[in-house]
């Protein structure tokens, strides 16, 4: 570290301190996968939504699907 400047140094202890942060979130998804895992049944994997983010999903596909339909019946004429 001796030919680093101290900006150099700083940004390196910034990137060393994420590094470090992410390696906890990255070791508590993967113990949080693993209890998933041992779970038994086609749910174990599955993640859990509300009604609402499903609702809103359904509308964004039909809104786009009416978007599709009345651009190809349109450039069709």
């Amino acid at each position: 570290m001796d030919g680093l400047s101290p900006r150099e140094r700083l940004m390196l202890a910034a990137i060393e301190l994420e590094l470090r942060q992410s390696g906890e979130r990255l070791a508590s998804r993967l113990n949080e996968f693993n209890e998933r895992a041992e779970r038994e049944g086609p749910d174990r994997f599955a993640d859990h939504v509300s009604r609402a983010e499903v609702a809103a999903v359904a509308a964004m596909v039909l809104i786009l699907t009416g978007i599709m339909t009345l651009v190809i019946v349109t450039c069709g004429k």
